[in-house]
């Protein structure tokens, strides 16, 4: 039992039926949660329905702490070689997901046993809840690693803008100190600098004389150079990171399958940047017969059905399809359909022949392979034409 509610926190790529459905009822509860604390914050926003209000949230509340309860439990059993599970749990308890875990129901329970919870604090607290949604958000941790990794020039290109903030907020004081009192000093000109060089421009403190009109257009456009600095070097950053995690985890896919172990790592590296990675749910069509042949397949995890003039069979992990059509540049020969939850590396028509074009002993195998699948196809033909002549 214990194992079983262990295995609703569980990661992995391809999470069972129960496991999604417990994450789809914790995210609502998340989002539903932080919309009340949102909410509440309205003025007589609860008026006639203050009852129903605390009872779901006192639910949401539960749900959240039975969730935390668990986290603690399953961290508890997960834990490295030689590590105990007291250590295991407060690894878990202090990494930034536990945290976020805490804040979002501990601050709460406190607040209800001892009363010692200001209103202020439920609606930061509230609030925060949110956070917990970040576990189901990769793009959110793809984002801290590149700002970790871009940090220098991000930091580089602060440094830029503060010298020309400053620099610009000082010239406009010496420019405007006589004939406007709203940039009578130097920090109430950086107000008007920081406001116009993020080309926010609030109008509320603006240049009066024509030199400082003139210098403020100037402030205006460097603006819009220098704070799209910060923002192309994070794009950049998030494109480049986003390509290697895909390689990397192509990678260690095209290693898993046996079709590609002879390779070398140079061989892989290629490869690896030709494959995309597609996944599929049970019972969806992959190929049908008679399409166009555009690209083939490799089953890294997960069965498929195939039905064609051969017969119905299985193919399982390691396996390969699709390839008939790529060498004999005709339609598809049969329809797959995935039977249960798949991982597929997929190769296009272009990529097949460039890449096989340099390895010779890999189209040989696809050859044969393609070779015995189109031989059984015409011995089923043969029998079943055979079948069909009167006696």
């Amino acid at each position: 039992m214990i194992e079983w509610l262990c295995g609703l926190v569980g990661e992995g790529p391809f999470p069972s039926r129960r496991v999604v459905t417990y994450r789809a009822i914790l995210v609502v509860c998340i989002v539903l949660s932080t919309t009340i604390a949102i909410v509440d914050t309205v003025p007589d926003a609860w008026i006639g329905v203050e009852g129903a209000v605390t009872v779901v949230s006192a639910l949401f509340l539960a749900v959240l702490s039975a969730d935390y309860a668990l986290r603690l439990l399953a961290a508890s059993t997960q834990r490295a070689e030689g590590e105990s599970g007291l250590a295991a749990t407060l690894r878990y308890a202090l990494s930034p997901y536990g945290i976020f875990d805490f804040l979002a129901v501990v601050p709460f329970l406190v607040g209800e046993a001892t009363t010692m919870l200001p209103h202020d604090g439920a609606t930061v607290f509230g609030i925060l809840r949110f956070l917990k949604l970040a576990r189901y958000s990769p793009a959110l941790e793809t984002l801290g690693v590149v700002v970790l990794h871009e940090l220098r020039p991000l930091l580089a290109s602060l440094f830029i803008m503060l010298i020309l903030a400053i620099s610009a907020s000082t010239l406009l004081y010496f420019t405007e100190r006589a004939a406007n009192p709203a940039l009578a000093s130097v920090p109430a000109a950086m107000w008007w600098a920081i406001v116009t060089l993020s080309t926010v421009g609030f109008g509320d403190v603006v240049p009066i004389t024509p030199l400082g009109k003139l210098f403020g257009s100037v402030v205006a456009v460097l603006g819009l150079c220098m704070f799209a600095l910060p923002a192309s070097i994070l794009a950049s950053g998030f494109s480049e990171e986003m390509k290697r995690q895909n390689f990397v985890s192509t990678w260690h896919l095209v290693a898993k399958v046996p079709f590609f172990q002879r390779l070398q790592a140079s061989q892989i590296a290629e490869i690896a940047g030709l494959l995309k990675l597609a996944r599929a749910i049970k019972g969806e069509v992959l190929m049908r017969e008679g399409d166009t042949g555009e690209c083939m397949y490799f089953i890294v995890s997960g069965q498929v059905e195939v039905k064609g003039k051969a017969g119905t069979f299985i193919l399982k992990n390691g396996d390969f399809f699709g390839e008939i059509a790529l060498i004999e540049r005709c339609p598809r020969t049969a329809t797959v359909k995935a039977v249960s939850r798949c991982q597929l590396l997929i190769l296009d028509a272009r990529d097949f022949h460039k890449f096989v074009a340099h390895d010779h002993a890999l189209l040989e195998v696809i050859w044969e392979t393609a070779r015995a699948r189109m031989a059984q196809a015409e011995h089923a033909g043969e029998k079943a034409s055979k079948e069909k002549e009167p006696a």
